[in-house]
C-alpha cells in the first residue's frame, strides 16, 4: 500500500542528496580519497555548506512529480513543455539536456535532435535521475512503471540505456516501498526479469555478488546511465534503511556525485520516510522552511493522485 511518508521521503532524500553531492561533482576519486578519510568525513564535508541548492536533477525531478500530480499518464511532448517552462540553467544542466530544451523553446527542429545529438541518442544518466515519482505514483504496478519511464526519459533520451536507466530507478523505487526486506541480492533478483539490456543484465547479475562497500566502485561514477545507475542500486542495496551511510558510500564514489547521490537518496527515502532528516540542517535547503513546506505539500498532492483509482 502506498504511503504517503515513501513520497515525502524519497522527494526529501533525493533533493538533499542532489544539494550534498553537488559539492565534489567532477572530482576524480584519487583526488577526492586523498583530501578524506572516508565517506563519512566526505558526508559532513557537504553538510557543513553555508547554504545547498539542488541541481537539475532536482528541478527536473519536481517537474516530473508536478506532473504526475496532474496527468494520470505521462505524455513526452507535454512533459517536455513542462521542463522548458521551469528551465533554469544556471542549476547545471548537461550539455545534451540545455541543447534540447532550448530547442523546443525556440522551436527549432527538436525532434530531430533528440535523435542525432548523439548517436544512437543519448545514454546519459538523466532520463534515470528524475524517474523516481514514477515509482511513487505506480507503486507496485511494474508494466505501468515500466511503460511510463520510458515515456518520461524519451523527451531527453531516445538510446536504450538511457531509457532503461530510468526503468530502473523508477521499478525500484517501488521496491523501495513494498519489499519487507532488501539486499543487494534480492534487489538483483528482483530488477533482473524486467531488464532488457546485456549491459544492464551483466552489472544487474554483478549486483548480485556484492556484500561491502568496497566492491560498489566497479559500477563506474559516470555520467551515462550504465556507469551510475547501477551504482546508486549498490549504494542503495548495502545500506537500505541508513540515509547517511547510503549518501556517504555515493559520494565517496567521485565522478558523477550529484546524480549518483540524487537516485540513492531517492531510494533510500522511499524506504525509511522523511525523519532520516532529522538530524539534518535541511533548513539550509534551497530557502529553508518556506521550500520543505512546498515539498512536503507536492508529497502530499502525489499521495493523493496515486490513491486516485484513475491514477493506478
Amino acid at each position: 500500500m502506498q504511503k504517503l511518508s515513501s513520497i515525502h521521503g524519497s522527494l526529501l532524500g533525493h533533493l538533499m542528496a542532489d544539494a550534498l553531492g553537488s559539492t565534489f561533482e567532477g572530482i576524480t576519486p584519487e583526488y577526492l580519497h586523498d583530501q578524506f578519510a572516508g565517506p563519512a568525513e566526505v558526508f559532513e564535508r557537504a553538510l557543513a555548506r553555508s547554504s545547498l541548492r539542488y541541481t537539475d536533477d532536482g528541478q527536473m525531478l519536481l517537474v516530473l512529480a508536478e506532473y504526475l500530480t496532474q496527468n494520470t499518464t505521462i505524455d513526452a511532448t507535454s512533459l517536455m513543455h513542462s521542463f522548458t517552462q521551469a528551465y533554469e540553467p544556471w542549476r547545471g544542466y548537461g550539455r545534451g539536456a540545455r541543447a534540447l530544451i532550448e530547442a523546443f523553446r525556440d522551436e527549432a527542429d527538436y525532434e530531430f535532435m533528440a535523435v542525432h545529438l548523439f548517436p544512437g541518442g543519448s545514454l546519459g544518466n538523466g532520463g534515470a535521475m528524475r524517474s523516481s515519482p514514477i515509482g511513487l505514483r505506480f507503486v507496485d504496478n511494474f508494466e505501468r512503471i515500466w511503460a511510463e519511464a520510458k515515456t518520461s526519459a524519451w523527451p531527453t533520451h531516445r538510446h536504450e540505456l538511457g531509457i532503461e536507466g530510468a526503468q530502473l530507478i523508477a521499478a525500484a523505487t517501488s521496491l523501495a516501498q513494498t519489499e519487507s526486506s532488501l539486499s543487494a541480492a534480492r534487489l538483483s533478483e528482483l530488477l533482473l526479469p524486467l531488464c532488457k539490456t546485456v549491459v544492464f543484465q551483466k552489472r544487474l547479475k554483478l549486483l548480485a555478488t556484492i556484500t561491502n562497500a568496497d566492491e560498489i566502485a566497479q559500477f563506474g561514477n559516470g555520467i551515462e546511465a550504465h556507469e551510475s545507475v547501477v551504482t546508486a542500486l549498490a549504494c542503495f542495496a548495502l545500506f537500505p534503511d541508513n540515509y547517511r551511510d547510503a549518501i556517504s558510500h555515493a559520494l565517496w564514489q567521485a565522478g558523477d556525485t550529484d546524480t549518483i547521490g540524487a537516485m540513492t537518496g531517492a531510494l533510500v527515502g522511499a524506504r525509511i520516510g522523511p525523519n532520516f532528516a532529522q538530524d539534518l540542517p535541511t533548513e539550509k535547503l534551497e530557502d529553508g522552511q518556506p521550500f520543505l513546506d512546498y515539498v512536503e505539500d507536492l508529497a502530499n498532492r502525489l499521495f493523493v493522485a496515486s490513491s486516485s483509482p484513475l491514477g493506478t
